[in-house]
């Protein structure tokens, strides 16, 4: 009698990782997610070889401290389930400050990711009335900053990875809006924004708790900034 053939079929997870959650590094993240995946009873597909390791991608790994309403992971099953049931059974298992926002079948490749969008919020009793406008100034043209590569340190102009950007004032804080490069090419570091900020603005620069800021990656767009899937 011959065995029927696994069925394998790919699945998208779309979760959210804020508040504490944000300070854990992608492989914590990663080790979290198997754990996660393993008590959850999925038949995932696992790789082959001397140690066999269940396949997961995510898209876009956060830098440490970022927030974030749209990671996203793939992974395959071996056997047809719905996608609510997967759901289910993820949620249930999933630690406080995370939470799975969706489960469906891949439309995109991970590949066709290009821009990121951001949102900034700044505390700080320097911020002025006028801070808004200084801001979109300084991104408006020419602004360098030591950028990290894989070939060193190079400075780069940050305004060249910087497609859309809007501010709004609050007391004692600004909010900014940045849709950022974010393809394998260009990528830029939300941080390096409040760095730019920091060095140029004098906001930001004080220890302690006077100062505070938070990152939060709000979508993945596609060249055409339409939302990934």
């Amino acid at each position: 009698m011959v065995s029927e053939e696994k069925q394998i079929i790919p699945v998208r997870i779309k979760f959210s990782k804020t508040g504490d959650l944000m300070y854990i590094s992608h492989l914590d993240l990663a080790r979290t997610m198997q754990r996660i995946i393993l008590r959850s009873g999925l038949d995932i597909w696992y790789s082959e070889g001397f140690n066999p390791q269940p396949k997961m991608v995510f898209a876009l790994p956060l830098p440490t401290g970022v927030e974030s309403e749209c990671e996203l992971m793939d992974i395959k099953i071996n056997s047809y389930m719905p996608n609510e049931e997967i759901m289910d059974r993820l949620s249930r298992n999933f630690p406080p400050n995370m939470k799975v926002l969706a489960v469906y079948q891949p439309e995109q490749k991970f590949k066709n990711i290009a821009f990121a969008k951001y949102k900034i919020d700044l505390y700080s009793p320097k911020i002025s009335e006028k801070a808004s406008n200084d801001i979109l100034e300084l991104f408006s043209g020419e602004c360098l900053i030591e950028k990290k590569t894989k070939s060193g340190v190079k400075e780069i102009n940050i305004c060249d990875y910087i497609k859309e950007i809007s501010t709004q004032n609050g007391e004692n804080s600004i909010s900014i809006e940045a849709v950022l490069s974010a393809d394998n090419e260009k990528n830029l570091n939300p941080e390096l924004l409040v760095e730019a900020i920091r060095r140029n603005l004098g906001i930001m620069n004080t220890e302690g708790t006077e100062e505070y800021y938070k990152i939060l990656r709000q979508s993945l767009l596609t060249d055409e900034l339409k939302e990934f899937n």
